[in-house]
């Protein structure tokens, strides 16, 4: 009787392995298959945020964080590369090849960012400085206390952001203010001037001449710039 007492023990203690067993392999059945179902889920959005049409349907929205990361991965260097060039060779014309390569590309480059901050037309910029300067970054005209390569009026943009005069020298810190100011001014050529009369007319012709230029200069270049 004992022994078959330690048998029925030995096989229930066999079977409570068992079912132990098969609930943990089930278990991680269920954990693998949970994964591989969250990995194909995220890969199906990622394909689909990259490489899927620009009209998607709500329901395939990305979060916030997400799409402000792929955003942020699909910057591409090459193409802020592409345009600061584009602008240097139309810096490069409108001056006649007089500015040194290094300040050329500098110019360029803070004329990208600059403009793409607030929304302007970098050429319409580069036709103010023009106008402007002449792109002379030292460039101070005494009687009205403007300064820099876009004419930054002290008293009116620099003394109210706690600025020197010196200060709007510096041609990031100027071509920062010719953007925001252009675009406080409406975009307008000559708002921005501020003049009247002869002199007024004259700029606007002389602003305006310029970007005519640089459009010929692309419409010239097209293949290009396209």
């Amino acid at each position: 009787m004992k022994f078959i007492n330690l048998i029925r023990m030995f096989l229930s203690s066999v079977s409570n392995l068992h079912r132990k067993l098969k609930k943990r392999m089930i278990f991680r059945v269920t954990l693998e298959v949970a994964k591989m179902a969250v990995v194909i889920a995220v890969s199906i959005f990622v394909l689909l945020e990259w490489f899927g049409p620009g009209d998607r349907s709500p329901g395939l929205a990305f979060p916030g964080k997400l799409r402000e990361f792929f955003s942020f991965t699909r910057l591409s260097p090459q193409s802020d590369a592409r345009a600061v060039l584009s602008l240097a060779n139309m810096i490069h014309l409108i001056t006649h090849n007089q500015l040194p390569q290094g300040k050329v590309l500098r110019y360029a480059g803070l004329i990208y960012h600059a403009s793409k901050k607030y929304g302007v037309n970098p050429l319409e910029i580069i036709a103010i400085i023009m106008a402007e300067s002449e792109f002379k970054e030292n460039s101070v005209n005494t009687r009205t206390g403007d300064y820099g390569l876009g004419q930054i009026n002290w008293e009116h943009w620099g003394k109210p952001n706690g600025l020197t005069s010196q200060d709007l020298l510096d041609p990031s810190i100027n071509i920062y203010f010719t953007c925001l100011v252009y675009k406080f001014f409406d975009q307008d050529f000559g708002k921005y001037n501020r003049g009247n009369g002869i002199k007024c007319n004259t700029y606007l012709l002389n602003v305006k001449s310029i970007l005519s230029t640089l459009n010929a200069f692309i419409e010239l270049n097209k293949n290009d710039y396209s």
